[in-house]
C-alpha cells in the first residue's frame, strides 16, 4: 500500500513539473519571427463575373495558399499601398474613389468619393502611424484647352477627422494656368510634398503649411517623363535638369541646401529615365542611353554614389533594360533585359558582381511590375503568357529556386503586386 501511494505521489509530482515547465516555456519563448510568418502579396486580377469584366483585389500567401478576395463587388485600380504596420491596404476604385481594407478583408471603408475627370491619376502615402493617408489626385490639363487640376488631400482613416482637401490648383489649358506645372510628389512618410511651380521646385507640409522654394534656377525639372523622387529617408530629392534629352541628374536636400550635379556630363542623354534610390538613400540607380540612342536599345544600368560623386556601370552590356527594382536590404538589384515579349529576369549585386538569370524555365516573354518582399528573399513579377494572351503573377526565391504561379485560370490579367510589410 505504501509503495502504491508513493508511486501515485511521484506520478502527480512529475505531471505537475511537466505543466510548470510547459508554462515557463510558453511565457519565455520568443514570438514567431518574420521568417516564420507567411509572406503575403496583394494584387489585382481582371476577371469575368457573368457578363461583367472587373478588376478584383486579392491577397495570397507566397506559396499560393490562403487566397482571398479583399474587396468584393468593387472595381479596383492602382495604386495599392500597404500601411507601414502591414495591417491595412489603401487602393483606388474606378479612378475616382479611395478605399481602405484590413489585410483579412474586414472593414472595407470608402475614404474618398471623387468625380470623373480626364486622365485621372492618384498617388497615395501612409503616415508612419498607419492611421492617416496623404493622397494626390491629378486631372490632366496639359493636353486640353480646358484647365485640369492637381489636388492634395489628407484622410484620417479612423474616421475622426475624415477627409480634408488641402490644396486644389489649376494646371494647363489655353491660355495655360501657371499655379503649378507638375504633379504632387509625396514623401514616403506622407509628411511633405514636392512639386514644380513657376519653373522651380517647391516643397510644403502635408497640411499645406510652410510652402518653401527649394531652387533658384528656373528650368525644366520634370520634362521628358522625369519626376521629383524623394529619398527613402526623406532628406533629399533627386531630379533631372536641363534641356531634354541632354539632362543631368541632381539631388537637393529637402531643406533646399546642398544642390549637386551628380552626372555633370554635357553628352549625357536620357529618354524617359526613372531614378531609383537605394534603401539606405546613399545611391541612385538609373538607365543610361548611349548618346543618340532614343530607342533604348543601347542602355546600361549605372549606379551613382551620392557621397563620393562616382558612377559605376553595373551591366556593361548595352541592350534594352527595364523594370529596375532594389532589394530592401540594398544588396542587389533585379531587372529585366531584352526587347518586348523577349525579356528575361535577372539579379545583380550592387557591386556589379554575380549577374544571375532567374525563372529560366519560362520562355522569354514580357515581364513587368517587379516587387521584392520586405526581407529581400522573394521576387514577384507579372509574366505575359504568349499562348492564351494572359498575364499571370509569379513569385521566385532570390536564388532562383521555387518558381510558383500564384494566379489561376479565372484570372485573365494580373497586375500591381505589392508585398505586405513584415
Amino acid at each position: 500500500m505504501l509503495l502504491n501511494k508513493l508511486l501515485r505521489l511521484s506520478s502527480i509530482a512529475l505531471i505537475s513539473l511537466t505543466l510548470l515547465i510547459s508554462l515557463f516555456l510558453s511565457l519565455h519563448s520568443p514570438p514567431p519571427t518574420a521568417a516564420q510568418k507567411p509572406r503575403i502579396l496583394a494584387f489585382t486580377a481582371l476577371q469575368m463575373r457573368g457578363s461583367e469584366t472587373r478588376s478584383n483585389l486579392f491577397a495570397v500567401n507566397a506559396d499560393g495558399s490562403s487566397r482571398r478576395e479583399l474587396a468584393p463587388n468593387i472595381d479596383v485600380s492602382p495604386p495599392l499601398v500597404w500601411s507601414p504596420n502591414g495591417q491595412r491596404l489603401a487602393f483606388v476604385s474606378g479612378y475616382t474613389d479611395i478605399y481602405t481594407v484590413n489585410a483579412d478583408g474586414s472593414q472595407l471603408t470608402k475614404q474618398f468619393a471623387g468625380d470623373a475627370c480626364k486622365a485621372a491619376n492618384f498617388e497615395i502615402a501612409w503616415f508612419s502611424n498607419s492611421q492617416k493617408l496623404l493622397f494626390a489626385r491629378s486631372c490632366d490639363g496639359f493636353t486640353s484647352d480646358t484647365p485640369g487640376s492637381q489636388s492634395l488631400y489628407t484622410s484620417d482613416t479612423s474616421g475622426i477627422l475624415a477627409t480634408k482637401l488641402v490644396r486644389n490648383l489649376e494646371v494647363g489649358g489655353e491660355p495655360p494656368k501657371t499655379e503649378i506645372s507638375s504633379e504632387f510628389y509625396l514623401s514616403p512618410d506622407g509628411q511633405q510634398v514636392a512639386f514644380v511651380k513657376d519653373r522651380n521646385i517647391y516643397k510644403m507640409n502635408a497640411d499645406g503649411s510652410e510652402m518653401t522654394k527649394l531652387t533658384n534656377s528656373p528650368g525644366e525639372y520634370v520634362s521628358g517623363g522625369s519626376e521629383l523622387v524623394w529619398s527613402p529617408d526623406r532628406t533629399k530629392i533627386a531630379f533631372l535638369f536641363g534641356a531634354y534629352p541632354k539632362q543631368q541628374i541632381y539631388t537637393i536636400n529637402a531643406d533646399g541646401t546642398n544642390i549637386k550635379n551628380l552626372t555633370n556630363n554635357p553628352q549625357n542623354e536620357v529618354y524617359n529615365v526613372k531614378l531609383f534610390w537605394s534603401p539606405d538613400s546613399n545611391r541612385i540607380a538609373y538607365y543610361y542611353n548611349k548618346p543618340g540612342d532614343s530607342s533604348g536599345e543601347q542602355q546600361d544600368i549605372y549606379l551613382l554614389d551620392i557621397n563620393r560623386g562616382t558612377a559605376n556601370n553595373l551591366t556593361q552590356k548595352p541592350r534594352n533594360y527595364g523594370e529596375l527594382s532594389w532589394s530592401p536590404d540594398g544588396k542587389f538589384i533585379t531587372f529585366v533585359a531584352g526587347e518586348f515579349n523577349n525579356q528575361k529576369l535577372y539579379t545583380i549585386n550592387a557591386d556589379g558582381k554575380q549577374l544571375n538569370q532567374l525563372a529560366t524555365r519560362l520562355k522569354p516573354s514580357g515581364i513587368s511590375e517587379l516587387a521584392l518582399s520586405s526581407d529581400s528573399q522573394q521576387i514577384a513579377f507579372i509574366f505575359n503568357e504568349i499562348q492564351g494572351d494572359k498575364s499571370n503573377l509569379y513569385v521566385i526565391n532570390r536564388d532562383g529556386s521555387a518558381l510558383t504561379k500564384l494566379t489561376n485560370d479565372q484570372d485573365l490579367n494580373a497586375s500591381h503586386p505589392v508585398w505586405q510589410p513584415q
